[in-house]
């Protein structure tokens, strides 16, 4: 047993995993069945929501797991310390410096003595996050550690590379689906008859394998050029947003729209987009995505207890992720974390206000496990506001940007009739 296997299982299972469980409201496993058994695994899966990606991984994917991560989130000695006891190794970049990318050949080393053992290393192989529903090009470092373990074991190891998909309904918020799928794995003592009379061209096939397997895994939208139109057709005109977790399907949707998209309708989309981002706009909000009166209704006394309760420790939040956070890529990211330490706490502190005021404890005990348990209907509550927000925001743009408005509001109505005629 690792001297911190039961420290590292117990973050991994009841803090981090817990918090996913409250924070998503439903997270699925695709193709358990391709999870390699009783063999190294160097799982490379895309990389959209920050830290949120690593930490559903590392939550739901079975065995001990070693994940490179970035080398600045090492920036103190404690949190350096912190980090490497749950299993996270630096891994450095050129612009962390020339002289700091050698230090990866240590941890390389290390990836390739867990993966010896057995375990799985986990590498985001675009070396980058991205919103943006496809999967980009891929850094060459996860084959320099595949290459390098199978030949430092004769190519015995029989070492899997497992593609992996992460699917969000929405990547910003809570209280959303996620949905996980294992691709199929891939052998890398396939490649060494290639590798032992050209390495670069190896290493490249390898790379190509691995991103074709990928894009089997999640919605993959090649044609940047359509990108908006997609986004707005596939994902922002969805009443059921499950369809577009399903990869399989959604990417045959994919192929038919663009081969049907016209430029009018490509040039729309980027518009839309356009109009959306700049004023701050959901779309999906404005398209009519609601709930029946009859569950507000049935749910409403959670909804309001659950709104009084937390709106405060919301604030925090809040802020931050409206001053502090630039890159929208980390929303979730800091919803997550901030989440799990201010609502806990501000729970404790009316538990003790409670206990001072020599409240029963039963009370206590039943505000606690209320707090707990409604605490997954904050998103649901808050959101009657945001839905307020952004109509009034849509009233703006319609007094001071007119013609904006009807390119907008025009733009989407032709979006969706292109979508009901095409995929309906």
């Amino acid at each position: 047993m690792r001297k911190n296997y039961l420290w590292y299982n117990f973050w991994r299972y009841i803090v981090v995993k817990t918090g996913l469980l409250l924070f998503y409201k439903n997270i699925k496993i695709i193709g358990k069945e391709n999870l390699p058994k009783g063999k190294p695994i160097l799982i490379t899966p895309n990389h959209q929501n920050a830290l949120i990606d690593a930490l559903l991984i590392e939550s739901y994917v079975p065995g001990t797991l070693f994940a490179l991560t970035r080398s600045d989130a090492f920036s103190t000695k404690f949190i350096s310390w912190f980090l490497r006891s749950l299993n996270m190794l630096p891994v450095y970049r050129v612009r962390d410096g020339l002289s700091s990318v050698t230090k990866n050949n240590a941890i390389f080393e290390l990836c390739i003595k867990y993966l010896k053992d057995k375990h799985s290393v986990l590498i985001f192989p675009e070396a980058s996050h991205d919103l943006r529903r496809r999967i980009r090009p891929l850094n060459k470092g996860f084959t320099r550690i595949a290459f390098d373990a199978e030949l430092k074991y004769n190519w015995e190891l029989d070492l899997q590379i497992l593609p992996m998909g992460i699917n969000y309904t929405e990547h910003r918020r809570s209280r959303n689906d996620v949905r996980i799928v294992y691709g199929k794995p891939i052998p890398v003592k396939k490649y060494k008859g290639i590798y032992e009379t050209d390495k670069r061209k190896a290493a490249n096939q390898l790379r190509s394998d691995v991103s074709d397997q990928m894009k089997k895994t999640v919605m993959h939208i090649s044609n940047m050029d359509q990108y908006p139109a997609m986004q707005v057709i596939l994902t922002d005109l969805e009443n059921d947003e499950k369809k577009y977790l399903d990869p399989t399907k959604i990417n045959e949707k994919v192929k038919e729209l663009s081969n049907q998209l016209t430029p009018e309708l490509i040039e729309l989309g980027k518009k839309v987009v356009q109009i959306s981002n700049t004023h701050d706009i959901s779309i999906k909000t404005i398209h009519g995505r609601k709930r029946p009166y009859v569950f507000w209704l049935s749910l409403f006394p959670f909804y309001l207890f659950s709104w009084i309760n937390n709106i405060i420790p919301y604030q925090p939040i809040k802020k931050i992720l409206q001053n502090k956070i630039k890159d929208p890529t980390f929303d979730a990211t800091a919803k997550y974390m901030l989440g799990l330490l201010i609502f806990p706490i501000w729970w404790l502190m009316i538990s003790l206000t409670l206990w001072v005021s020599s409240i029963s404890a039963i009370y206590i005990l039943a505000y606690a496990i209320l707090s707990i348990f409604t605490s997954v209907y904050f998103k649901n509550a808050n959101s009657l506001f945001v839905e307020s927000s952004t109509n009034n925001k849509l009233n703006i743009l319609r007094l001071e940007h007119p013609e904006a408005y009807q390119t907008f509001i025009n733009g989407i109505e032709s979006l969706n009739e292109f979508r009901q005629k095409v995929l309906l």
